[in-house]
């Protein structure tokens, strides 16, 4: 009984290393490396692309950015992954909304805006 219980508990120290693992090489957004993620600081407040494109753009560019969710076919959601938007249109575009995509200006800040920008780069091929 007492060989059962060392080894439930290696098992346990070895899957929570393994969590742990898993977690610290988490990195957010597909192809993301440190290159292209980086998050700006204002007011001690970090902001992350990546979240801000799941709130705001996966309905209809779809995790994968393809736009190939059932809204994205129906509204004509760009491919972001073959995208050549630069860096100062793709903000403006994000801010100021094109065709049937909203602008996020007013729900969020030019900063996140940005963030969003550097994510969506992480899709391009």
């Amino acid at each position: 009984m007492e060989k059962l219980k060392q080894t439930r508990a290696k098992l346990l120290i070895a899957s929570v290393a393994i969590v742990v693992a898993i977690a610290a090489a988490y990195t957010p957004g597909p192809k993301a490396s440190m290159t292209n993620i980086s998050p700006l600081t204002t007011d001690k407040v970090m902001y992350d692309g990546g979240s801000d494109y799941v709130a705001q753009c996966t309905r209809c560019h779809g995790g994968d950015g393809r736009g190939q969710t059932p809204k994205g076919r129906k509204t004509h959601a760009g491919d972001l992954t073959k995208s050549t938007i630069g860096n100062a249109k793709g903000v403006h575009m994000i801010a100021a909304g094109k065709g049937e995509m909203p602008a996020f200006k007013n729900s969020i800040n030019a900063d996140q805006i940005q963030e969003v920008m550097n994510y969506i780069r992480g899709f391009r091929r």
